[in-house]
């Protein structure tokens, strides 16, 4: 039982903070769509139209060039930016996260076939719009695969592997988790989250034997 508990702080310890961060970027990405869809004097019904005229027209954009993966990037900010408006927790807003998914899935398959730096930079920046989402999803398996693309355009971020490795956990997959975080040691044994995570390791490698805390079991 004691050691159940100290594998749940440490845990707290690395998910939890990267969470805190996701949580920050959640207020940044959505607040522009939360303000919109506020009602001050009605203004909160004509955001809401507005933003409702702005999806339908991406849609027919989308419609028109469906090989343009600006354009499906487009549309999934949009339904990003809708859902961050609907009720907290209802369908309509899973339903607009769930499309967003999709555009940014489209855009990312587009993205994978062009070559060069650029096409390059704007893959890295739908995929991580499309993490964003699925982790307001709580689609953590998914949110994990994402991280794995990512961190093969980008082999040395360390960052990325660590973020890949905390997902990893909440979506109940150890074996990537560990596979992340030893990369993320290599790349930076020197980080501030280092100790956290080697003391993570030791616990969730298998076979492993944990060292004693020195605290009775309750």
């Amino acid at each position: 039982m004691l050691l159940d508990r100290r594998k749940v702080k440490l845990w707290q310890k690395i998910v939890f903070g990267f969470m805190a961060f996701l949580m920050a970027a959640f207020l940044v990405v959505g607040y522009s769509g939360v303000i919109r869809g506020c009602d001050f004097g009605g203004a909160g019904a004509s955001a809401t139209q507005e933003v409702d005229a702005d999806v339908k027209a991406q849609e027919a954009a989308v419609a028109a060039t469906p090989d343009d993966a600006a354009a499906w990037a487009k549309l999934g900010e949009l339904y990003t930016e809708r859902g961050n408006m609907r009720e907290q927790g209802s369908e309509a807003q899973v339903s607009d996260w769930d499309e967003a998914v999709a555009a940014y899935r489209r855009a990312d398959r587009i993205l994978a076939k062009e070559k060069g730096k650029e096409a390059r930079r704007t893959r890295l920046e739908v995929l991580k719009s499309l993490v964003d989402v699925q982790l307001f999803l709580q689609d953590y398996q998914g949110a994990t695969e994402t991280y794995g693309v990512i961190t093969e355009l980008r082999p040395k971020d360390a960052q990325a592997y660590f973020e890949m490795a905390s997902v990893a956990i909440s979506a109940g997959d150890s074996n990537t988790a560990l596979l992340a975080f030893s990369r993320f040691l290599e790349l930076d044994p020197e980080s501030p989250d280092a100790p956290a995570v080697r003391e993570w390791i030791e616990q969730n490698t298998p076979g492993s034997t944990p060292k004693p805390s020195g605290s009775p079991a309750e």
